[in-house]
Formats: structure tokens, C-alpha cells, sequence
């Protein structure tokens, strides 16, 4: 074929050559399209796994970023206001930061599913025994008003929180559990630091009233877990009996607190002050009363600002009968009368005013908890403690909780529990924390004031002992009731 046909008369492509080089392109695109799909679908993958990281965090960093940020504003216009006494080497900078680093201490620990107040209190005492936090002159004063305040909230949110309701349903149950275990618990320790510790025979029954009370704020959140995991002991309504009857022993200490208190850093005749101990409970049952039946009706319930309202009045009030009754010369009064305050006004109010005012002073709370368990954290210096007297307090204080157990199951006989329910009871008032935390210094503080130098020594012990009840009884009693409740109680079936 000539070359000039060639040209003239190509020869044509088969529709077979073309399709397969076609498919060839083809399949060439999608393999490479596949792979860009693949690697966008990781690329996605991992950002959407960064997101949902993110996501899980951000809210405990986002709230750890605004405290911090908070406390470096507060301290911006307090250093700009108040000069050298906000600095770094001032007494005030060293509250803030206390309050900030016990915050942080406990968001920590409560990783490990234990009570936060323990890592504040840890901070308070790392940061005194390092040297970083020293109060003295007037800031222990502040400290103490610190203190009281943050017991004037304690003492309101336990009145809110009693169910009137409960006692009635559950009958002397309850009262059988708040008074007996309780009264048990405080003549052991009486007994325990008289022989063991050396205190006198008041200061010991005063030692017994502190660690006599049981912790709310640590019982109550397990008991919730529980019925989460699975309604255990609802049947038989074991979780109100016990948060019913920690809230009523928490009166009963509290109130014998004051008493023991008065009669312990009199000064006066001791028939004097006896007699004087029944008046203050009167005036602090009758002060509490008028204030909660005038907060009932006041403001109206209708009003638009009444939680906001109801939570200043019932703040402000306590504060004036904890307060005032310092100011007259009965101590005792004001814990009894901020009780009875926030339980009448309360239980006249609805419901869900009732409930928004439990927010309102749990969050309220929430603020000033790291500065009261930082605040008791920095009484505690490690380098002056005794080992005897530290380890002779623990076994009074293991020996004295032996004590309440066996009590406790002792006074729950004759009900419709079984032997494992009363066991578990009776361990369920294990953790101490709340209540020792706020009436603990009281004693200290008191002696302080009133400059009774020769007292010192047996307050000083109350509030190590205290200190030592928190950290032992707190982690041991949450772990005691998360495992012994699945185990001892019965499961309600759905």
C-alpha cells in the first residue's frame, strides 16, 4: 500500500480498543477519586474525633478558665483599690489564692470519685506548711468571720432540706436514729479523749458534739448515686431514713455544740452558766420561729423577684442571729435559730419556691466552700503536730465510730429492716466532713476572741482531731457506702 493510500485510507479504530482505553481512564478517576474520598472521610473522622474530645472537656476547662480569670479581675481591682495589701506579699492575696488553689484541688480529686472538700483542705494545708499562706493580726479575725459565714449557709441549706413529710411517714424511726447513735458517739469520744487525748471531761463531751454529726454533703450525692445505679433500699425507704436522720443529728450536735461551747469558755460560775444554756435554746427557737413565720408571707409569693428575694432575707437573717447571738452572750442561740428560720419559713412556701431557694444556696455554697475547707486546711501546721496525739486521735476516733456502729444497730432493731439493711444503716454515718469543717474552728475562734490563752491547747485538738475525722472518715465512708450498698441492699425490680 502506498503511502499516499495510507493517508487517504486510514485504518479504523476497533469500538473494542476504544472502550477499553476509555474504561482504562476511567477506572484510573475512580481510583483516584476513591482515594481522595478515603482520605477526606479520615481528615473528617479525626476532626470530628478532636470535636468530640473537645466537647467532652470543654465545659470542666471552660469553668476552670473563668475562675481563673475571675479571681485575676478581682485581684486587678483590689491591687488597683487597696495597693500593697492585695500584692503578691499581702495577707489579702494570699485568701484569694488560697480560695482559687483550694478550687482547683478539689475539681482534681473529684476524678477519683471523692469528696472535693478533701482536696481543698489538702491545699489549705500544703499552702500553710510550705510557707505561701500565714495569717496574722487582723486577717485571722477575717478568717474567722470567713468561717462563720460559711457555717450560717451550712446551717440554712440543712433546714431547707428537712422533710417534715418524712418524719411523720417514717414515725420515731428516724428519731430513734438521729439521737441515739449520735449521743452514743459523743460520750465515747468524751471517754476515749480523756484517757487518751487528756482533755477535761467538757472539752471532751465538746470534742464528742463535733464528731458526732454526720456529712450531708457527702451521704446524700452516694444515696442519689444508688438509686441511679438501680432504686437500692427504696422498697423500704432506706435512703429517707437516713438522709432524713443525718439531717436531724446534724441539729442535735450542732445545738449540744452550742452548749458545751458556752459552758466551756465561760469564764463566770458554772451553776451561771448552766442555767443560761436552756435560756439561749429558747431564745434561738423563738428568734428562728418569728423570723420564718414573717418570711413566709414576706415577700409575697406571686412576686416577680421573690426566689431572689426569699434567698437574700434567709442569708441576711442568719447572718444576724448567728451574729447577734454572739453579740449578747449566747453562742448557742444562732446555729439553732438559723435552722429553725430556714425549716419554718420554707415549708410555708410551694414547692417549687422551696426548690429554687436550694439552688440558690447551693450555689451560694459552692463559692464560698473553698475558702472555708482552704481556711481550716491552713490551722493545720504540720511541723508543731505530735505523732502520739495524732495517733492516739485516730484510734479514739475509730474506737468512738465502732462505738456509734454497733449503737446504730442496736437502735434500728425492731423495725421491718434485716440484719444487712441495719448493717449498711449504720455505716451509711461513716463520712464526716461538712459539719466539722464549720463548727470545728468555732472552738479556736472563740478562745482567740475572747483571748483565753489557757484553752488554746484543747481547741487546738478539737479542730486537729476534726481535721483528721474529715480526711479518714470522707474517702473511707464513700467507698464503705458505694460497694456495701449493692451488696447489703435489695434491688427494686422495674
Amino acid at each position: 500500500m502506498s503511502m499516499e493510500e495510507i493517508i487517504l485510507h486510514p485504518v479504523p479504530m476497533h469500538n473494542d480498543a476504544v472502550s477499553i482505553t476509555n474504561e482504562g481512564f476511567s477506572k484510573a478517576e475512580t481510583s483516584a477519586d476513591e482515594r481522595v474520598d478515603e482520605g477526606n472521610v479520615q481528615s473528617v473522622a479525626a476532626s470530628e474525633k478532636r470535636s468530640r474530645c473537645c466537647y467532652l472537656y470543654w465545659p470542666q476547662v471552660s469553668r476552670i478558665l473563668a475562675v481563673a480569670v475571675l479571681g485575676l479581675m478581682l485581684w486587678g481591682g483590689a491591687v488597683s483599690k487597696l495597693g500593697s495589701m492585695a500584692s503578691p506579699q499581702g495577707q489579702l492575696f494570699q485568701i484569694g489564692a488560697l480560695a482559687i488553689t483550694a478550687y482547683l484541688a478539689g475539681w482534681l480529686i473529684s476524678f477519683l470519685q471523692l469528696p472535693s472538700l478533701l482536696g481543698m483542705m489538702l491545699a489549705g494545708i500544703a499552702l500553710r506548711n510550705v510557707g505561701f499562706v500565714v495569717l496574722t493580726g487582723g486577717y485571722l479575725h477575717v478568717a474567722a468571720t470567713l468561717r462563720q459565714m460559711a457555717l450560717v449557709v451550712i446551717l440554712l441549706r440543712a433546714g431547707l432540706e428537712l422533710d417534715p413529710s418524712a418524719l411523720k411517714r417514717l414515725g420515731t424511726m428516724v428519731l430513734r436514729l438521729a439521737i441515739g447513735p449520735a449521743v452514743v458517739e459523743a460520750v465515747a469520744v468524751a471517754v476515749f479523749a480523756y484517757f487518751l487525748l487528756d482533755l477535761p471531761w467538757i472539752w471532751g463531751f465538746l470534742l464528742g458534739a463535733v464528731l458526732a454529726a454526720v456529712s450531708p454533703e457527702v451521704v446524700i450525692p452516694l444515696l442519689c448515686n444508688l438509686q441511679t445505679k438501680g432504686s437500692y433500699g427504696k422498697a423500704k425507704g432506706i435512703p429517707t431514713i437516713v438522709i432524713a436522720a443525718a439531717s436531724f443529728d446534724d441539729i442535735v450536735a450542732i445545738s449540744a455544740f452550742g452548749v458545751l461551747l458556752n459552758i466551756a469558755t465561760s469564764t463566770g460560775d458554772l451553776k451561771t452558766t448552766i442555767i443560761r444554756c436552756p435560756v439561749g435554746l429558747a431564745i434561738g427557737s423563738l428568734c428562728g420561729l418569728a423570723i420564718g413565720l414573717f418570711l413566709r408571707y414576706v415577700p409575697y409569693q406571686d412576686d416577680t423577684r421573690v426566689t431572689m428575694l426569699r434567698t437574700l432575707l434567709l442569708a441576711a437573717g442568719g447572718m444576724f442571729l448567728m451574729f447577734g447571738s454572739a453579740t449578747i452572750g449566747y453562742e448557742g442561740a444562732g446555729p439553732l435559730a438559723c435552722i429553725i428560720t430556714s425549716f419554718v419559713a420554707s415549708n410555708g412556701w410551694r414547692l417549687t419556691g422551696k426548690q429554687a431557694a436550694e439552688r440558690n444556696f447551693e450555689l451560694l455554697y459552692t463559692i464560698i466552700q473553698p475558702i472555708q475547707f482552704g481556711l481550716i486546711g491552713i490551722e493545720i501546721n504540720l511541723f508543731v503536730l505530735e505523732g502520739r496525739m495524732v495517733g492516739l486521735g485516730v484510734v479514739s476516733l475509730l474506737a468512738s465510730l465502732a462505738v456509734r456502729i454497733a449503737a446504730s444497730i442496736v437502735v434500728a432493731a425492731g423495725g421491718n429492716l434485716n440484719w444487712k439493711e441495719k448493717f449498711f444503716v449504720s455505716f451509711a454515718w461513716f463520712p464526716k466532713a461538712t459539719v466539722q469543717a464549720a463548727i470545728g474552728p468555732v472552738a479556736l475562734d472563740e478562745v482567740r476572741k475572747m483571748h483565753l490563752e489557757e484553752y488554746e491547747a484543747y481547741a487546738t485538738t478539737v479542730l486537729i482531731i476534726a481535721v483528721l475525722s474529715i480526711l479518714i472518715t470522707a474517702p473511707v465512708g464513700a467507698i464503705l457506702i458505694t460497694v456495701l450498698g449493692t451488696r447489703l441492699l435489695e434491688k427494686e425490680e422495674q
